[in-house]
C-alpha cells in the first residue's frame, strides 16, 4: 500500500467499518473480504494491512485506477454496474462491506443484487452495511420514482440527478434477513451536518447494520 500522503482519494476506512472491525474480532483471523461499491479503495486497505485477501466492485473505471495504485496488485477490483447485476465473482467469502451502495438502487436492484451475493457467502460471512435514513437531509428533495425513492433535485451534495432510496431501520433489516440470511445483528445510527462544495448541509442521517450470515 502506498504512504498516505500518496493514496488518491479518501485516505481513511469508514469509522464504523473500523469498529465493525475491531469489535467482530475481525482483526484476530483472515479470510477473504468483498467490498460492494468500493471506490478507490479506502476501507479495503483496513483489511489489507491485516492480511485480508481483498476483492473490491465498482462502476467507476477512475476510482478502480486509484484504488490499483492506492493498493497495488495484491487486491482484486472487478468493474461492474450493480444495478444491473452482480459479476461473476470466486467465492466464498468470510465478510462482506457494502457501506455507500444500496441508497443507490431500486428496491428491486437492491433485493437483486443481494439475493445473488447469498450463493457467495461462506457459513458466518460477516455482514456489514451502512445507508441512509428516511430522516436524511435529502429525502423528498427530488421526484419520487417509488416508495421512499426519488430522483434528487440537491445539486449542494453533488448528487442533483441521481436515485436515492431511504430505508427505516426495519426494512434494513428485514431485507438482509431476507436476502443474506443475517442473523446476530447490531443496529447503528449516525447523524451528523457536512460541509459539501462549500456549503453545509445538514442533518446527514444514516443506519449501520451488522452481523453474521446463516
Amino acid at each position: 500500500m502506498r504512504p498516505l500522503r500518496e493514496i488518491r482519494g479518501l485516505k481513511y476506512p469508514d469509522e464504523f467499518i473500523v469498529r465493525h472491525f475491531f469489535k467482530r474480532g475481525l482483526s484476530q483471523r483472515t479470510g477473504r473480504v468483498l467490498e460492494l461499491g468500493s471506490g478507490t479503495g479506502n476501507n479495503l486497505s483496513l483489511y489489507g494491512i491485516w492480511d485480508w485477501d481483498c476483492t473490491g466492485v465498482d462502476y467507476d473505471e477512475d476510482a478502480l485506477a486509484d484504488a490499483r495504485f492506492n493498493l497495488g496488485d495484491a487486491p482484486t477490483f472487478v468493474q461492474a454496474d450493480l444495478s444491473q447485476s452482480l459479476p461473476a465473482l470466486e467465492g466464498p467469502f468470510h465478510a462482506v462491506i457494502v457501506p455507500n451502495l444500496l441508497c443507490y438502487l431500486t428496491a428491486a436492484q437492491a433485493r437483486a443484487c443481494l439475493g445473488a451475493l447469498k450463493a457467495h457467502l461462506a457459513p458466518g460471512c460477516e455482514i456489514f452495511v451502512r445507508t441512509r435514513l428516511v430522516d436524511d437531509y435529502r429525502y423528498g428533495r427530488g421526484e419520487e420514482e417509488e416508495p421512499d425513492g426519488f430522483r434528487l433535485d440537491t445539486p449542494e451534495t453533488g448528487e442533483a440527478g441521481l436515485f436515492n432510496l431511504f430505508y427505516t431501520e426495519a426494512a434494513l433489516v428485514g431485507l438482509l434477513r431476507s436476502t443474506l440470511g443475517l442473523t446476530d445483528e447490531t443496529v447503528l445510527t449516525c447523524r451528523f451536518d457536512n460541509v459539501q462544495a462549500g456549503q453545509l448541509v445538514p442533518n446527514n442521517s444514516d443506519v449501520i447494520v451488522w452481523g453474521a450470515a446463516a
